[in-house]
Formats: structure tokens, sequence, C-alpha cells
């Protein structure tokens, strides 16, 4: 006589087999979503830090002169190349500093690369035009105009480093809400759920930040181009709505 199993127990003496739950959630698109929300939030702290968001064209550059970039709020004069090295940094450390009458007497540094605060270069220049002009009614009326056009670059990059802040604590905070989630965490008022919408927000306020930039900039006369910092927050910002997209592909599994 044949020895019959009821359906769906395994024969006396078999292990039973184990069964994967069918439409067991995949955790692949939630790890990806909070890897995409970290990398932006790296990236934005570097473009935030970023030297690089307008860069002099090398083809604009004076023979013996610095090489310009600016940052948010900081430009790096670079004399590496310059054919009187040590006299470009001088000239560089003396334009850049807050005071440029005691910047003047003091000994420059060494490294060719000179950092210094926007602000401080519009200013300078500006007073120091100014001086030369005398009573040169024009040279005095473009020193005004480039000084107001210099001080444009200040301030986008003051408004933008603000929208870059908001952007990054808003993705730290979508960071912790995502990764809790796809471990299964809970958080008081199941935050955790909300780490999606947290980076789609975070993500446009970045792009929004760049944008402003952009109409906000002025590039001395096309001389300058749009450097790498620049590209490297966008791409954050796209990087913190993809997290987003991720994890609501997640959901849906």
């Amino acid at each position: 006589m044949m020895n019959t199993a009821p359906v769906g127990m395994a024969p006396m003496g078999m292990a039973p087999m184990a069964m994967a739950p069918i439409g067991e959630k995949k955790p692949i698109m939630a790890w990806a979503a909070v890897s995409c929300i970290i990398l932006a939030l790296i990236l934005t702290c570097v473009g935030q830090f970023g030297n690089s968001w307008l860069v002099q064209d090398e083809d604009n550059v004076e023979s013996g002169a610095a090489q310009v970039s600016f940052g948010l709020s900081e430009m790096v004069a670079d004399c590496s190349d310059a054919s009187q090295q040590q006299d470009c940094i001088a000239l560089s450390y003396t334009i850049l500093a807050e005071d440029m009458t005691k910047a003047a007497g003091e000994t420059p540094p060494t490294d060719p690369k000179v950092k210094g605060e926007i602000e401080n270069y519009c200013e300078n220049t500006y007073s120091l035009t100014i001086s030369l002009a005398g009573d040169d009614t024009e040279l005095r009326s473009e020193a005004g105009e480039f000084r107001e056009n210099c001080l444009s670059n200040d301030s986008a990059g003051g408004l933008t480093g603000t929208f870059l802040w908001l952007g990054i604590f808003g993705a730290l905070v979508s960071a912790v809400m995502l990764t809790m989630a796809t471990l299964g965490k809970e958080l008081p008022g199941n935050m955790q759920n909300y780490g999606r919408i947290s980076s789609w927000v975070s993500g446009g306020v970045i792009l929004l930040g760049a944008i402003i930039w952009t109409f906000m900039k002025y590039n001395f006369d096309d001389e300058f181009g749009t450097g790498s910092s620049f590209y490297i927050v966008m791409f954050a910002g796209i990087l913190a709505i993809t997290a987003g997209v991720l994890d609501m592909l997640d959901k849906r599994e």
C-alpha cells in the first residue's frame, strides 16, 4: 500500500522545504535610494565649499597675471603659471585682503594660490581704480559699474549658499528616514515614511539654488565660464530627486 502524505505536507522522514514568502519586498531599490541621497548630500557639501563655480578661461588670462576662479563667497587667484610669480602673488594678496593698505606692507605668502573674499576683491578693485582715475568721470563711472556687477557674484553666492544649506539639511534628514524605513525601524510619528518626500524637496531646493546663481552671476564680459562646482551641485540635486523615485518604485514591489 502506498504511503501518501496530505497535500502541502512533506513525507515522513523528509525535512520540510523552506518557502520564501510570495511578493516579499526586495530591498535593492530601497538601498539604491539611500545610496543616492547620501551621495547627493556629499556632493552638495563639495559644491558648497568649492571655489570653481565661475572659472576664468585660459585664453583670457593675461601674461604674468593670475588665473581667477570664484566660489560662492570666496575666490582664488592662481599664480602658478605666472611669468613673475612672486609679483603676481603679492598683487593678488593685496587685492584680496580685507585691509588693502595693511596688506601692501606685509610679506606676501609663498603659496601661488591666494584665496580671499569676493567682496574684498570688488571693493579693493573699485578703490584702486578710483584713486587712479582722478577727474576722469568716464573711468570713475566704469569703476562704479564694475563694482556693482562684481558684487552681484557675492550676492548670488550668498543666496545660493543659503539654498544649499537647506538642501543639505533636507538630504541629511531624508537619508536618515530612508535608512530607517529600509531597516524596518520606526521613528517618532512614523517619520520614516516621509523620506521620499524629503528627498524630492531637498533635491528641488538644491537645483533651485544652482539655477538662481546662473541668473544672478556676472561673467565679467564673458571672460569666465561655468565651473565644475556648479555641475556637481546640479548632479547632486538630480540624485536627491532620483532617490525619491527609487524609493517610490521599491514601495510598489
